[in-house]
């Protein structure tokens, strides 16, 4: 913040300085910027390249368990053995959720991002349990793999207009 503020006022002395020029003859003179005022640009435009090569690095992949019962544990576990993100997926979260329904069976559902992508009743039987499971892991591993795919497209040439109707 303090860099910022130092910023802001070196750039105003510098405009007030440039407004401060003398006009001879229909022409300008400006005064050469000094030299503590060009050696903080170079500084700020170091730390921005910086900062861009830092973001990029994230902590990717998350899985966030909010299961409330056994069952619902039991998916997240066998959800969590067979996970492998597919090459490439980036810039993600897993949510797997639990939500209580009639008598013994619940909802469960895996958002990635706040997207829905699975859903599905879940019964006590362990079986159908890991079934559900390896067909989630399938369908969320399809959505990673053409997620960067979508976006690359949606980013394109042949979506950007020339602003003509």
């Amino acid at each position: 913040m303090k860099l910022l503020i130092a910023i802001l006022f070196l750039c105003s002395l510098a405009f007030i300085g440039a407004a401060q020029t003398e006009v001879t003859q229909d022409t300008l003179h400006f005064k050469e910027a000094p030299d503590d005022l060009k050696k903080l640009i170079e500084e700020i435009s170091a730390t921005k390249e910086k900062v861009s090569s830092d973001a990029d690095i994230e902590i990717d992949g998350l899985l966030f368990d909010e299961t409330k019962t056994k069952s619902g544990r039991d998916f997240y576990d066998f959800f969590y053995t067979a996970w492998e993100a597919p090459k490439g997926a980036r810039n993600y979260f897993i949510y797997i959720s639990e939500k209580p329904y009639r008598l013994s069976t619940t909802m469960i559902e895996i958002r990635i991002n706040e997207t829905l992508v699975f859903q599905s009743f879940l019964q006590p039987r362990n079986e159908i349990v890991e079934q559900l499971a390896q067909q989630a892991v399938a369908r969320t591993q399809v959505y990673l793999a053409n997620y960067e795919e979508l976006v690359r497209q949606l980013n394109g040439e042949d979506r950007s207009g020339t602003g003509i109707f």
